[in-house]
């Protein structure tokens, strides 16, 4: 997404992302963002809670107003349970993902040599 907005700034059209995986946010360096410490899944708010949701999407589209030069803002929200959640799923007892990592990934070997220029 970071380089999808990176491109549409480019062009003039403003972009704002909203997230919840900060260490993949920075890796991508996201002309605007807000940055919501909720598990990953939830980056717009709590399960089935349309006021945190509403509170959440309302604060983060503030930053197209607020933030005037690129980087990432944090918004103000905590949401324990939702961390609670998290580390049940890695307890194994909800999650079968792989780990997680900043590594870049690709499907296929041409994939790698194009993304890397070769």
């Amino acid at each position: 997404m970071c380089l999808i907005a990176r491109h549409f700034e480019s062009l003039g059209l403003p972009t704002l992302i909203l997230g919840s995986a900060l260490d993949i946010m920075s890796a991508g360096k996201p002309p605007r963002a807000r940055f919501v410490n909720y598990p990953l899944g939830f980056e717009s708010g709590r399960f089935k809670d349309k006021t945190n949701q509403l509170a959440v999407v309302r604060e983060a589209l503030k930053g197209f107003a607020d933030i005037t030069s690129p980087g990432i803002v944090p918004l103000d929200f905590e949401w324990q349970a939702g961390w609670d959640i998290l580390n049940e799923r890695e307890k194994g007892k909800l999650d079968h993902r792989s780990p997680r990592t900043t590594e870049p990934q690709y499907q296929t070997e041409d994939d790698r040599r194009a993304a890397s220029g070769q």
